[in-house]
């Protein structure tokens, strides 16, 4: 095993990570700034602890954000070593530490009668599934068709709340003054008495579990705190409150050396329970402490630095947590900030780009966007450009969920015997169809050698499902773009997502909208498309989907929430317009102060994006896009315009290209959370739709398509919503639009 020694240190570190990986008997906060080498500094620190003082290895704890995470430690200090036996039995995440205490503490029966448990070491850990069964068998014989999916999701959302809090379940009853709250209570007792039943735990249990041992039996926790002489604790601002319960615990009076590393800069999970005070409180919490700041970025280019800098200096931060990140390195390109007519010219530019860099380049090239339902255009835009792609921590577009529920429902129309396409819908929302009576037709369909479809007739219960069905079949429809909207109101597809899950209900809601506008799109671009073609197309872009995934050189498409520790040479962010980042979903029900927080955060994960590049970064924003079910004029993001000037590049549209709320700035003006402007449809301008303001005949007219140039309109069907026009365009090509997802300008 190789020595690191102190002359090892200060050549293989810049001074501050030496000052940082050589002081080892205090309590320390690491203030790493994006791209500062922290993930290095720790690896050393660790290192050089192991080997130049003698510390044993499995007498350090080291908690790291994910399992991936501490692998990829594990495997630096070994390589650092030179030493690839080493074992690191207490590096991993807070949950796999914690199911390593209960096993081991679970091994003793003292223990067990201690706290009066059923418990034994190999108790089993319930995932989510398992958890949604196990409340199903509680709350159902209680509430009956009054279970549904939003009512279950309360009730776990409940007892997780009070999980993380720390609360028991007697405590929950107790603390209960409402009537529903005292209904949840029960059930979280009820809960967690069956887990107990099971010898089972759920997530939340893990770290629970583990603190009531720590609390009620003080030399376990003594016992524990005296073995780990270091504790070292990785993304601290991502820390929630059980967690740093958990924490307090393993440290003892005498026992103070605990290394923690984070930037609150880079803290974008509260939504999902992080605290960021936590961090922010260390150096109280552990007084006396020794913060060291990591500031020099060794990831980007100095303009890439200075502008995500002058970003970030504008949210209020605690005078300790106070840090000037920079580089050394050259200014490199200036940052790129292109302003787009729409959105379908946003994908056009950004593919178009990608492609001029250079095929070599596709595997260090990244594209973010604030929500998924964004990725449609692009990936489409890509795929037509034989660009091979990729997305993390998402389904591509069309094979979402809610998507290919409602292209089962179309498969149905084309292909009633489609048993499979049957089988996903016919309870889909759902409908009061239980799985015996499925099995019943399946049964019935195979004594009489029919379809499922033929023999939907022979079973009582699925009379209405039968009648939807023939009814979209029996009526004629002009349209493929409202035959889907047919489909998604008829069977109140929108309600179900509601009450599925509130929580996402909105997002999966906006990839219905953004279906919606991709049918018409097929239905652009192919005049006599018909369902069969589309389906058909929809078939094959997905399967060369998953042919573009086994490639090892694609581009990266990805949520900004989903970016957080990778970096690219060159990133590409997408819809950097004020109501998308930052997100207007704040804006309501919160006080003034909850608002500021929320657009800190927001501006944190616009921080987050910035910095993932190494090289090149480009922005778009868009006049015009489409967004929650109808055509929208954006602004550029005030995010934008607290960029350093002098590192960035603003390529504005020319004023002919303008639609009417281009706004005159070169660089906007602070964020300021605002209204849109009114919706207008004036000659010679963008055609925003709005019941009220269409005008009573088009034909006549022309019109101009960003794709396919100048065309007159012959034709105009259908008012208010359902209006169509069709457009004789130059090439000789009629093409029909349904004017609240097109993006046409009439003159």
């Amino acid at each position: 095993m190789l020595s690191i020694t102190p002359p090892i240190l200060q050549q293989e570190l810049n001074p501050v990570q030496y000052e940082a990986a050589v002081a080892i008997d205090e309590p320390m906060l690491i203030l790493a700034g994006a791209g500062s080498g922290k993930t290095r500094t720790i690896a050393y620190k660790i290192a050089h602890l192991i080997s130049y003082h003698n510390v044993e290895a499995r007498r350090i704890a080291a908690v790291t954000f994910t399992n991936k995470a501490a692998k990829e430690m594990k495997e630096r200090i070994a390589n650092i070593l030179e030493f690839p036996h080493i074992r690191l039995d207490w590096m991993g995440t807070f949950h796999s530490l914690s199911v390593k205490i209960l096993r081991a503490c679970l091994e003793n029966p003292a223990v067990i009668n201690k706290l009066k448990w059923k418990y034994t070491k190999n108790f089993s850990i319930y995932d989510e599934d398992d958890q949604k069964r196990l409340l199903k068998l509680i709350v159902v014989p209680v509430e009956g068709d009054l279970a549904n999916a939003a009512r279950m999701k309360k009730i776990s959302g409940a007892i997780s709340f009070w999980k993380n809090k720390n609360i028991s379940p007697d405590e929950a009853l107790i603390q209960s003054i409402f009537e529903e709250q005292k209904i949840l209570a029960s059930y979280y007792i009820e809960y967690q008495e069956r887990l107990m039943q099971a010898n089972a735990m759920d997530f939340d249990d893990l770290l629970l579990r583990t603190i009531d041992v720590l609390k009620n039996i003080p030399e376990i926790s003594e016992q524990f705190s005296e073995h780990f002489k270091y504790i070292f604790v990785d993304e601290y601002q991502d820390t929630n409150d059980a967690q740093y319960i958990l924490l307090k615990l393993l440290l003892s009076n005498t026992n103070r050396n605990i290394t923690v590393v984070g930037d609150d800069d880079q803290s974008i999970y509260g939504w999902r329970g992080a605290n960021l005070n936590i961090i922010r409180s260390f150096h109280r919490d552990f007084a006396p402490v020794k913060i060291v700041k990591l500031e020099e970025n060794y990831r980007s280019s100095a303009n890439i630095v200075q502008a995500a800098g002058s970003v970030i200096a504008n949210n209020k931060r605690p005078k300790e947590m106070e840090k000037s990140v920079f580089s050394k390195q050259e200014k490199g390109s200036l940052i790129h900030i292109k302003q787009i007519a729409d959105d379908y010219t946003e994908a056009s530019a950004l593919s178009s780009k990608i492609i001029l860099s250079g095929e070599e380049k596709y595997s260090q090239t990244a594209i973010f966007y604030r929500y998924n339902a964004q990725s449609r255009l692009i990936e489409s835009a890509l795929n037509k450009a034989r660009i091979p792609n990729i997305i993390i921590g998402g389904t591509r577009f069309w094979d979402r969920m809610e998507v290919k529920d409602i292209l089962a429902y179309m498969r149905l129309l084309v292909n009633p015997q489609d048993n499979a396409a049957l089988l996903r819908v016919v309870n889909v929302p759902p409908r009061g169809i239980g799985k015996k009576t499925v099995e019943t037709l399946q049964q019935n369909a195979e004594k009489n050698g029919t379809s499922l479809w033929d023999a939907l007739s022979t079973v009582p219960k699925l009379e209405t499902f039968t009648k939807l069905i023939n009814s979209f079949l029996q009526e004629p429809v002009e349209s493929i773009v409202f035959l889907t909207e047919k489909i998604i109101d008829y069977t109140k597809y929108n309600e179900y997502l509601e009450k599925d899950d509130p929580d996402t209900a909105d997002d999966r809601k906006a990839n219905l909208n953004e279906m919606l506008r991709g049918v018409a799109d097929f239905c652009e671009e192919n005049p006599d498309a018909t369902l069969e073609s589309f389906l058909q197309d929809i078939s094959l872009l997905t399967s060369a989907d998953r042919k573009n995934e086994n490639s090892t050189n694609f581009v990266t498409l990805m949520t900004l929430h989903s970016a957080k520790g990778l970096e690219f040479d060159t990133v590409h962010i997408v819809g950097c317009d004020d109501g998308i980042l930052p997100s207007r979903a704040f804006e309501s029900d919160y006080t003034i102060e909850e608002k500021r927080e929320k657009l800190e955060e927001e501006r944190r994960l616009f921080y987050v994006g910035l910095t993932r590049a190494r090289k090149n970064l480009y922005l778009y924003t868009c006049q015009s896009r489409f967004w929650h079910g109808e055509q929208k004029s954006f602004s550029p993001t005030g995010f934008i315009g607290e960029m350093d000037a002098s590192t960035v590049y603003f390529e504005r549209l020319s004023p002919a290209k303008s639609n009417p709320f281009t706004i005159s700035i070169n660089r906007p003006p602070q964020y300021v959370p605002r209204s849109l402007p009114p919706k207008t449809a004036q000659a010679g301008r963008h055609y925003d739709y709005d019941d009220s303001q269409i005008e009573p005949t088009l034909a006549g007219k022309f019109a101009h398509h960003n794709k396919y140039g100048k065309g007159k309109v012959v034709g105009q069907h259908g008012e208010g919503e359902n209006t169509q026009v069709e457009i004789m365009f130059a090439d000789g090509t009629r093409r029909k639009f349904v004017l609240k997802y097109a993006n046409l300008s009439f003159v």
